[in-house]
């Protein structure tokens, strides 16, 4: 009977001690340079960034790139998932679970270079002209909040870096995005980098982060966050935000 007793003891034990870790399936958006994909596989600041956190807390983690709408549903249905580059925006505050922030920017409204007559000044004067954005990303939602419609003013793209050719084709009046960004998306075209210039800043958008679903278990995002704050003091995100700004992403 001892010889029984000890055999459950020894293989519950056994159980505990070989159980992997959940897989954690983080989806992302098509947004060099912080998501991508290149050779098959996601690449990007962010998506570096989301490699190293899970290495370093030793967790199985799974990106993959999707449409962002796609991303941002998948998120809110399974458990155990997450998206980014996630604004934290007020209207989006009660739907996940938040850490962060991760590299991020500040959003602006860009014109081609030379196109003296898109000459807004401010988001009112913005509606004059054609602005494009991405379908179900922050901004599409932040532009219709200040009176932006589509088949008017605003026209949707499947990514942010999509309508840069028809912006090249003077087809599009405005892109959103940030300097970063822009950069990257005008030499992933062959293009100068000074071809579109920065009109004004887009105020209260909000920081880029990883948006865990609600049923997130709460400890393991206390845990992801302060580990996100020790790659943050060590300087992790400034290196990786310096290695794929420098180098020609796809």
């Amino acid at each position: 009977m001892r010889f029984v007793l000890w055999c459950l003891v020894f293989l519950s034990g056994y159980a505990a001690a070989t159980q992997q870790p959940p897989t954690l399936h983080l989806y992302t958006e098509h947004l060099p340079p912080y998501s991508y994909i290149v050779d098959g596989r996601p690449d990007g600041i962010n998506v570096e960034l989301m490699h190293q956190l899970c290495q370093r807390l030793e967790l199985d983690c799974n990106i993959t790139v999707l449409p962002w709408r796609r991303a941002y549903e998948n998120a809110q249905h399974q458990q155990m998932s997450g998206v980014f580059s996630t604004a934290r925006s007020a209207a989006r505050e009660p739907l996940f679970r938040w850490v962060g922030p991760i590299a991020s920017d500040w959003g602006y409204l860009f014109r081609l270079k030379g196109r003296t007559e898109v000459n807004p000044t401010n988001l009112e004067e913005a509606k004059n002209f054609k602005l494009a954005v991405a379908r179900g990303d922050v901004y599409e939602s932040y532009f219709k909040r200040h009176g932006f419609e589509f088949g008017r003013n605003m026209l949707d793209f499947a990514t942010k870096s999509e309508p840069v050719p028809l912006f090249m084709a003077k087809r599009v009046d405005l892109l959103v995005g940030s300097k970063r960004s822009l950069r990257t998306w005008l030499r992933n075209n062959k293009l100068p980098e000074d071809s579109a210039e920065a009109l004004f800043k887009l105020e209260d958008v909000g920081d880029n982060y990883l948006a865990l679903n609600l049923l997130f278990p709460v400890k393991l995002a206390e845990r992801m966050q302060l580990e996100l704050e020790q790659m943050r003091q060590e300087g992790t995100i400034n290196v990786l935000i310096q290695r794929y700004t420098d180098a020609s992403n796809p």
